[in-house]
């Protein structure tokens, strides 16, 4: 007889590995940010410190849960279908990690646009809403604690697509919207920033694809796989990843800027944030100066003015 705890918790056991060492990247990324960045406003300081504060919490209720699962019920595989209370506070704490992290790209995209209300307000709106229906999947999970009745309803089919969804499209509009403004404002710049700014797009696309990939295969596998919990894994795993990426584009500026000059979003240049910075025009020449140092005998008058030397004399190093 197969083991029904691999088929139900197997695949879930598995993604928790993976969460877990992503809470320990995002640990990394924390201190090297408070290290490299000292000088950065305090507003974005307090923006990572609670984006890594979110996700201890959400580490720790979801070491709770698996806890729950495999160890204070052990051998009793109906408990598998029980929604354990931990759950709903992971999901809330991964809302709110996806709100900071998303609410940052909607900052660059408002830079960057030069100030643009329309795509800040969609962006925004799309933001918000996966948040409101992530709240909401949290308090369907108390309502109805078996999974099998939690899953059969058609509110936690729209709360999770719904939430789920907006955050896959919201990744999509920041890399499109950072992609053409980035590229429409390549003429502005030399040319040696080219490069740079491929770096940047490469960066947010990939960030998107991959954050938006695993929005939409959380989606699938909730209604697919009804007899597994591995999508509540891959949930767990998203918003590592949203952690990480925000983290990840932080202290990559160093690493960009350090590669030449490019359009650079800091923290610290001014109210918008964001400069181009240009380098030194290559027909600047370095200029050498030399000192020379000439040494006059003591038996030369000191009444004779320093315009009485030869200057024939004073090359060929003699002095009269």
């Amino acid at each position: 007889m197969a083991n029904p705890a691999e088929a139900i918790i197997g695949g879930l056991l598995i993604e928790m590995f993976f969460a877990f060492i992503l809470y320990g990247i995002t640990t990394l990324q924390t201190f090297i940010y408070f290290q490299k960045y000292p000088g950065d406003r305090f507003s974005l300081k307090a923006l990572v410190a609670t984006v890594w504060i979110l996700e201890t919490v959400h580490t720790a209720f979801c070491m709770e849960f698996i806890y729950a699962y495999l160890i204070e019920g052990f051998g009793n595989y109906d408990g598998f279908l029980d929604v354990n209370w931990g759950i709903g506070v992971t999901v809330v704490a991964s809302s709110g990690i996806a709100l900071c992290v998303q609410g940052y790209y909607t900052w660059r995209v408002w830079v960057v646009s030069g100030n643009s209300v329309i795509w800040t307000i969609v962006i925004g709106t799309f933001a918000l809403l996966r948040v409101a229906f992530g709240i909401a999947s949290a308090i369907l999970s108390y309502e109805y604690p078996n999974w099998e009745t939690f899953r059969s309803t058609k509110k936690s089919l729209v709360t999770i697509s719904g939430g789920l969804g907006s955050a896959a499209l919201v990744d999509m509009l920041v890399a499109l919207t950072l992609t053409f403004y980035l590229k429409r404002g390549r003429h502005t710049w030399h040319k040696e920033s080219n490069s740079m700014v491929n770096r940047i797009l490469l960066y947010a696309v990939n960030t998107g694809a991959i954050t938006g990939t695993a929005s939409l295969l959380c989606v699938l596998l909730f209604a697919v796989k009804k007899s597994s919990l591995v999508f509540l894994g891959l949930v767990m795993v998203q918003g590592k990843l949203y952690a990480n990426s925000l983290l990840g584009s932080l202290n990559a500026r160093s690493h960009i800027r350090s590669k030449g000059s490019l359009p650079a979003y800091s923290s610290s240049s001014g109210s918008s944030g964001f400069r181009v910075t240009s380098p030194r025009p290559s027909y600047i020449r370095p200029v050498e100066v030399f000192q020379h140092t000439v040494v006059q005998d003591d038996s030369i008058n000191t009444t004779d003015s320093l315009g009485e030397f030869d200057l024939k004399n004073m090359k060929e190093g003699e002095l009269a």
